[in-house]
């Protein structure tokens, strides 16, 4: 099974997932191998960094949209 990295783009960036062809959203995304070129080439412009996804404790107390609730 492919590798599986997650992506952050740029701030103001709007970068698409070849896979599938939907944007990354802001807080980043999961995206399956297979394109490991495209991401490379993408992370080498600064368009994408890896990341991590934000913990489930962090969401609860925080909300989706990064407010405290």
């Amino acid at each position: 099974m492919p590798e599986r990295t997650y992506y952050v783009p740029a701030a103001g960036l709007r970068v698409v997932d070849p896979a599938n062809g939907e944007p990354l959203p802001p807080e980043g995304r999961e995206v399956a191998g297979g394109n490991e070129i495209y991401w490379l080439r993408r992370m080498r412009e600064g368009d994408v960094a890896e990341g991590k996804a934000a913990s489930a404790d962090v969401i609860g107390r925080f909300g989706s949209k990064g407010k405290k609730e």
